[in-house]
């Protein structure tokens, strides 16, 4: 097993929006999520939404996001 390749993502809206509006340089994308890597496209460390993926690069996650954005989870949804 891989365990270099990220497998979640984080859709809660508001980090989905963040991500949009001002890209952090500084801030981190990537963080731990029940022992493996996880991407929050705000880097944010809280209130995610963490959404199971297939294993991938990072490299090519932030293709993909870039690309093609996936939808946000609804307001409220459980994490």
């Amino acid at each position: 097993m891989n365990t270099d390749l990220v497998r979640y993502v984080c859709r809660a809206q508001a980090h989905v929006t963040a991500s949009r509006t001002a890209r952090l340089a500084a801030v981190n994308p990537v963080t731990i999520h029940d022992g493996v890597w996880a991407y929050c496209p705000a880097g944010s460390r809280t209130d995610h939404e963490w959404e199971a993926i297939e294993p991938v690069a990072l490299t090519d996650l932030k293709l993909v996001e870039a690309v093609h954005p996936r939808e946000v989870a609804p307001e409220g949804s459980p994490s």
